[in-house]
């Protein structure tokens, strides 16, 4: 198992497959740590090669290029693997690269994935039984799919010889946790240093920022309003039931969304219930009808009138 510690002296080998549209940050974030990790240690600890399905050039989602070692038929044998992944996930993921995927996992490697890599696993039929987790705007779709996957909200996830984290800097601290088992908090910490990253994070922290500090308020009623509102997206709760989950009376709750946000209780929730649509367009393969209705509108024709209030463009356009 990757996850654990190394006898003396070992080379712990990973392969990296790159994705179209894959994440360069969480790529970055995932395999800095380990040059960092040689450096400090004065020897091999880690060595790693860049696979791709066909050994061209992978493109990321910002539209750099980076050169892979192999196509998976020529790929020599790894002990383990590490799916990166990101935008468009979904057509990226090819019944070649499932195929393959399966059959490093019957010879045994331990199997993980960054950001929406984790799709390709469970797609691959690899992640069923284990926990896992992948990015905050797709758990959701993640879950549904994938039912016999105990999807968690973690910022990575390490489950016998399955390991998946949910991109940006999750890979980071990740790897961090890797070194610090396979080689002591020392070797984890001096990494962590060279990063200018102050806390090594643990797997079970949060993914986003808490709520207050990505609204930029204080008040604990207001708060409580938009968390009932983010729990609430396809089955939208009516204005006073809001208010009372946050403790106000509706008119109180206008009066502090006027105050604090600039905008009533109403159009900050449809703003929610539209960004929420817009990614899901954007991101997966979802019929506009099957979005509307996972984001709380009643019917395809109100949908597609609010989405191009909001955008500027219709449903269509952001497919």
């Amino acid at each position: 198992m990757l996850f654990a510690p190394q006898r003396p002296g070992a080379v712990q080998r990973i392969g990296f497959l790159l994705l179209p549209k894959f994440s360069l940050l969480a790529f970055a974030s995932a395999i800095e740590p380990l040059r960092v990790a040689n450096l400090f240690a004065g020897r091999t600890l880690y060595e790693w090669r860049l696979l791709s399905e066909d050994g061209e050039a992978v493109s990321a989602a910002n539209g750099m290029a980076s050169v892979v070692d192999y196509a998976l038929a020529e790929a020599p044998a790894l002990p383990a693997v590490l799916v990166t992944a990101s935008y468009d996930h979904n057509r990226a993921i090819t019944p070649g690269i499932l195929t393959w995927l399966r059959r490093v996992g019957r010879f045994g490697a331990s199997l993980g994935a960054v950001d929406t890599g984790a799709f390709a696993l469970a797609e691959a039929g690899l992640l069923d039984g284990y926990r896992a987790t992948t990015h905050w705007e797709e758990l959701e779709t993640f879950a549904e799919r994938f039912p016999l996957v105990e999807a968690r909200q973690d910022l990575f996830t390490v489950d016998r010889d399955r390991f998946t984290s949910a991109g940006g800097t999750a890979g980071l601290d990740m790897m961090l946790n890797l070194i610090r088992t396979q080689h002591g908090q020392e070797l984890a910490a001096a990494c962590a240093d060279t990063f200018v990253y102050a806390r090594i994070r643990e797997s079970q922290d949060r993914q986003r920022m808490a709520l207050r500090d990505r609204l930029d308020v204080a008040n604990p009623r207001l708060i409580r309003a938009v968390e009932a509102m983010e729990r609430a997206i396809e089955e939208p709760l009516s204005i006073p039931q809001v208010a009372d989950a946050a403790g106000a009376s509706p008119r109180e709750l206008e009066r502090m969304f006027k105050r604090w946000l600039n905008t009533g209780p109403s159009a900050y929730y449809r703003r929610l219930r539209l960004d929420r649509a817009r990614m899901l367009l954007q991101q997966t393969d979802q019929p506009v009808i099957d979005v509307a209705v996972k984001c709380g509108f009643a019917s395809a024709a109100h949908f597609a009138r609010a989405y191009k209030q909001r955008f500027g463009r219709p449903p269509s356009a952001d497919r």
